[in-house]
């Protein structure tokens, strides 16, 4: 029994220390002192009991948040408009376009032209179409056959065989007087064919003429080649330039 009674005493102690914060665990203190201890006691706002079926108010004291900014408004001071570009400021298309085709090309000939009508057709080929490439050539064509005493001695050498000429009797004969190498020489007949030719010779030769001979009679002739585009060629045709060039049409290279 004594023993027991020790223990309660023991317990009691025990029990008496702890309540005292004498083992370093504090004791309650009560209400108040629980409310002193609070901080800032004096931020706690007491409202009314809240009524049933009354909407809901806890959130009306919360300060609104800000408004976003717009696009416009969140650009810095001092940046230049980051808008959207105006349609007209916007580069232009630089992608490389297809080039036209060009016009077909066509060329056509003109020969067997005299000179003076070589000249009025490329004089006219300047003044309506001076876009066509014109080019210009000459050969020598055979126009027929002749008996000729060559030129020797200038005027005074024909005049001299006219007069042995006359002495044979021969009258049919006339100087050459046209600008080139047969100038002043004596054509005793023009025949078309070489042997027309041969054949009046041989008749002078039994008169006794010895110098006469047969020659080709020759003419230079012209012949004009256009290139350009074929729409203008036919257009030339269709005017008085190519109709009045009076000479043989015909196709060449471009």
């Amino acid at each position: 029994m004594r023993l027991l009674f020790v223990v309660l005493v023991l317990l009691n102690l025990l029990a008496l220390a702890s309540a005292q914060g004498w083992l370093g665990t504090p004791s309650s203190r009560g209400e108040p002192e629980r409310l002193s201890n609070q901080l800032n006691p004096q931020r706690i706002a007491l409202g009314a009991p809240e009524e049933p079926g009354a909407p809901a108010q806890t959130q009306a004291a919360l300060p609104a948040p800000p408004p976003s900014p717009s696009p416009a408004a969140a650009q810095e001071p001092g940046q230049p408009d980051r808008a959207a570009p105006d349609a007209a400021a916007l580069p232009a298309d630089t992608s490389p376009s297809r080039a036209p085709e060009p016009p077909p090309q066509a060329c056509v000939a003109y020969s067997g032209l005299a000179e003076s009508q070589a000249d009025a057709l490329i004089a006219s080929l300047q003044s309506t179409q001076p876009d066509l490439g014109v080019r210009r050539s000459t050969t020598s064509t055979p126009t027929g056959w002749w008996v000729r005493i060559p030129a020797e001695g200038g005027r005074e050498g024909a005049e001299r065989r006219i007069e042995g000429l006359r002495a044979l009797g021969i009258t049919e004969y006339f100087i050459v007087q046209e600008p080139g190498p047969n100038r002043f020489a004596v054509s005793l007949g023009l025949f078309k064919t070489e042997a027309k030719a041969q054949q009046h010779f041989a008749f002078l030769r039994n008169k006794g003429v010895r110098e006469a001979g047969v020659a080709p009679r020759t003419a230079t002739v012209y012949r004009i080649e256009l290139r350009g585009p074929a729409a203008a060629l036919a257009t030339l045709e269709k005017s008085r330039a190519g109709a009045r060039a009076g000479a043989t049409r015909s196709e060449c290279t471009p």
